[in-house]
């Protein structure tokens, strides 16, 4: 199998893992009332890691995953995820691209994005949204736990993409 058949089936596999944490552990595990998006935060550590293209792939597949581990209508983390993914375009060009200040920045830039486009999804469904009352007590207090998370994600997808024969951005 060529080294190219071999990273796209790791991936594969990283990003069902992925899912399967999310969806399992990390939908149950709360630090005063708040859980860790680790979908969000690895969608814009590989995009950041690899290229925007790739995470547009991990993020409309695994979004997909999510939908139908949570049971939200089937799209609505995709939708939400996948312009995260551009945020990571800008990062890559920087000359912080390899310190983890950058993917720390774009976490914080993506939570709140993510979160309002889910919320824009809802209601545009119909369902009645608490803008305000949604970002004070679910949107903004996800950014710590995201960013505490983003700091073993980041280098760990940095190490698995340089052992799986990809190349890693470089400035």
């Amino acid at each position: 199998m060529s080294k190219g058949g071999r990273g796209l089936y790791l991936g594969l596999l990283i990003l069902g893992l992925v899912v399967f944490i999310q969806g399992t552990l990390f939908s149950r595990v709360r630090v005063l009332g708040v859980g860790a998006n680790l979908l969000l935060v690895t969608v814009v550590c590989w995009s950041l890691t690899r290229n925007v293209q790739e995470g547009l792939v991990w993020a409309f597949a695994g979004g997909l995953g999510i939908d139908l581990v949570s049971g939200l209508p089937l799209g609505t983390s995709s939708l939400a995820l996948m312009p995260t993914c551009f945020l990571a375009g800008i990062g890559r060009s920087s000359i912080y691209a390899q310190n983890l200040f950058w993917p720390l920045l774009l976490v914080v830039l993506a939570t709140p994005l993510y979160g309002w486009l889910v919320l824009l999804t809802q209601q545009m469904r119909g369902v009645p949204v608490d803008w305000l009352g949604s970002t004070v007590r679910i949107v903004l207090p996800e950014l710590a736990p995201n960013l505490a998370i983003t700091l073993p994600v980041y280098p760990g997808l940095r190490w698995l993409a340089g052992r799986i024969g990809v190349p890693v951005m470089d400035v």
